[in-house]
């Protein structure tokens, strides 16, 4: 069998020692030196555990300079939005009839997520070398946040493609990995809950400010886990240890959009995000979102934000979230509305009418040209926490219970948002209260996943103004073609592939 070394990257460490830098996530390696003379100092440890975080600074999990679409876009595969551009296959994925050789986002999720583990396996290969000088909270410390990356990487690659190679070590071209199996899905998924107690132990109980995971941060991951798994019990005592917790440092933020974009910095919702700064590190969310309108909502998307029936009008998310006709849009210069007549922005309104807004500052123009974003990519806040913990309650039939539903309610009664309360939890209302608040935030796709429903709602969605509708293909994606090329007589591919 003839191997291509590159291919075989999916677990093998690229051996990258880091120079010391000045910036603890310092994105990408300067030289590369042998584990001799690295691991000498703090600094050189720092330097390692800001490789792990590189690894999110793609276009599958934050995004990259350059490379216009955002991590978000997976949305485009549920029932929340449609995607124009052909950035990361997402185009053909979401229009249906994938394979093991469709490439994009089907190849880079495993190969982003394999990348990671690899960064996050050299860390912890090599951390203990540097145990003789650091203070003990440290050593926990660092040694958490490289494992709740490698948590965050292995919980995304067992819900896309099932079975998957657990590899807790780094690995070379003599590691034997032609003969490595992939790992069912339950027990990776036992190791990773083995591996986020110690994150959680590790991590410091504190905000969320430099990029860096917290406590609360690994607690999150662990519920995601769980909820993923319908351990629904656990999620809820996971997510009630932060929530119930004098001490829980996170809050919901007083102002929705602000979460996005300007009041980033600090911001008390926020869990974990991939950060950036202009005007070095940035990207191009702005023209991708705002001004070519890549990306853009469904009717279906639209027509869940309820009405509220003491004001008659509709949840104001609605128009945090979404650009509808007649909208004020500084991307035209002549009505200054929402409109084709006018406008200056790269593309044409899509053929919904619609385009996002959240993620946008709607006084910035966009034209044809680049502009410099760069506000954070947010994985996890504390709103969506809020909503798995009720999810988790009314699931393990607790739905009764009065904290279940004040978390879930205290997220509609944001102020600027200020929603009726619900009376009482029901399926229904969990998860649409999960689509409105967390709409183009990249996890819809899951929540379908998950729930068991994404063959029902995604087949409905009309993709194109011809009338062309969507197409699933099912709850796992093909193990990519060229691993499965690698791996021939040792794996067998998801069904029906």
């Amino acid at each position: 069998m003839k191997t291509n070394i590159r291919s075989v990257s999916f677990f093998i460490a690229a051996i990258m020692l880091l120079s010391a830098c000045s910036d603890f996530l310092e994105k990408e390696p300067l030289t590369r030196l042998s584990s001799e003379t690295f691991w000498k100092t703090e600094q050189d440890v720092q330097a390692a555990l800001a490789a792990t975080y590189s690894a999110y600074r793609t276009s599958i999990f934050g995004s990259a300079r350059g490379a216009n679409g955002v991590s978000f876009d997976l949305e485009s595969l549920s029932d929340n939005a449609i995607i124009t551009s052909s950035f990361a296959g997402y185009q053909g994925i979401m229009q249906g009839g994938i394979g093991p050789s469709t490439g994009g986002a089907i190849n880079q999720f495993w190969s982003d997520c394999y990348n990671g583990i690899a960064k996050c396996n050299y860390f912890l290969d090599n951390v203990d070398k540097a145990k003789g000088f650091l203070t003990d909270a440290n050593y926990n410390k660092y040694k958490a946040e490289a494992l709740f990356n490698r948590c965050y990487f292995y919980n995304e690659l067992v819900q896309l493609y099932g079975a998957v190679p657990l590899i807790l070590v780094s690995q070379d071209l003599n590691s034997g990995y032609q003969n490595v199996p992939r790992t069912p899905k339950a027990e990776v998924v036992t190791q990773l809950l083995q591996d986020i107690d110690v994150a959680i132990a590790g991590l410091p109980n504190s905000a969320y400010t430099d990029g860096h995971a917290v406590k609360g941060s690994a607690i999150m991951l662990k519920v995601r886990i769980l909820m993923n798994n319908q351990r629904y019990n656990e999620a809820a005592s996971a997510a009630w240890s932060l929530i119930g917790d004098a001490a829980n440092p996170f809050r919901l933020y007083n102002n929705y959009p602000g979460i996005f974009f300007k009041e980033q910095k600090n911001n008390p919702e926020i869990m974990f995000s991939v950060q950036y700064q202009a005007p070095d590190d940035y990207h191009q969310l702005d023209q991708y979102v705002s001004s070519r309108m890549s990306v853009f909502p469904t009717p279906q998307l639209r027509d869940s934000y309820e009405t509220n029936p003491v004001t008659g009008l509709k949840d104001p998310r609605l128009k945090m979230t979404i650009f509808q006709a007649g909208d004020p849009w500084v991307n035209n210069t002549k009505t200054g509305t929402f409109s084709n007549d006018g406008r200056v922005s790269e593309g044409a309104i899509p053929f919904t009418n619609m385009a996002f807004k959240k993620w946008i500052d709607p006084a910035l123009r966009t034209a044809n040209s680049s502009n410099l974003s760069d506000q954070h990519i947010v994985k996890m806040r504390y709103a969506d926490l809020l909503l798995l913990y009720a999810e988790a309650m009314f699931e393990s039939g607790q739905g009764s219970d009065a904290r279940a539903l004040k978390a879930l309610n205290d997220v509609r009664a944001r102020p600027g948002v200020d929603m009726p309360p619900v009376p009482a939890l029901t399926q229904d209302i969990i998860r649409n209260e999960r689509r409105v608040e967390l709409a183009y935030e990249g996890l819809r796709y899951n929540d379908l996943i998950r729930w068991n429903i994404a063959h029902i709602n995604i087949p409905q969605i009309q993709y194109h103004q011809n009338g062309s509708k969507r197409k699933f293909d099912g709850y796992l994606w093909p193990i990519p073609q060229g691993q499965m090329d690698i791996m021939q007589g040792v794996w067998q591919n998801n069904a029906p592939w």
